[in-house]
């Protein structure tokens, strides 16, 4: 009878340490597909602030270009002004004309101004999207990460649980 009791304690035991074994392999499982899932936030991150820089290199180039642009409008507007004032006695054309070239200077400025503002807002915006995009990534691994632990939890608390179970099963039936 006590032969008996250990045979099925022993049985119960190891078909409990094959589920513990199965249980354990799902968990390395799950542990390296979130392992992976964060490598790969992790380079996509990478990759999204080295696309932020260029964006900013880029935007810091073509405004050192406008104001270069600017600068040399604005020499050559001066130029065509000393070269005015040199003949004071000049045309009031030539005058209306200088003054045209020198709006046509600003209203050109203007233009790249409003575009350059254009371009920043739409990298603020995907900018923006990045980072929310990013932030659920984010949320989504640890939500995935909680759920592996939560269940694991519960398989050690079953596993203990039905250990006890046999062990008062046991001690009864000695009894």
């Amino acid at each position: 009878m006590a032969a008996e009791v250990v045979a099925e304690l022993r049985q119960k035991l190891s078909e409990s340490m094959v589920q513990d074994t199965a249980m354990l392999e799902e968990r390395g499982r799950l542990l390296a597909t979130v392992t992976t899932l964060l490598d790969a936030v992790n380079h996509a991150s990478t990759e999204q602030r080295t696309a932020i820089d260029a964006l900013v290199q880029t935007s810091s180039g073509l405004m050192e270009r406008v104001g270069a642009r600017f600068d040399q409008q604005v020499e050559t507007g001066a130029q065509t002004l000393e070269g005015a004032a040199a003949q004071v006695t000049g045309s009031a054309v030539e005058m209306a004309s200088l003054g045209d070239a020198f709006g046509q200077a600003v209203q050109h400025f203007g233009e790249s101004n409003d575009k350059l503002m254009t371009q920043l807002q739409r990298i603020e915006t995907a900018l923006d999207k990045s980072l929310a995009r990013s932030d659920d990534q984010l949320a989504y691994y640890v939500a995935q990460a909680k759920e592996v632990i939560d269940l694991s939890l519960l398989s050690q608390k079953q596993i203990v649980e039905n250990l006890q179970r046999l062990s008062i099963q046991a001690g009864a039936e000695a009894a």
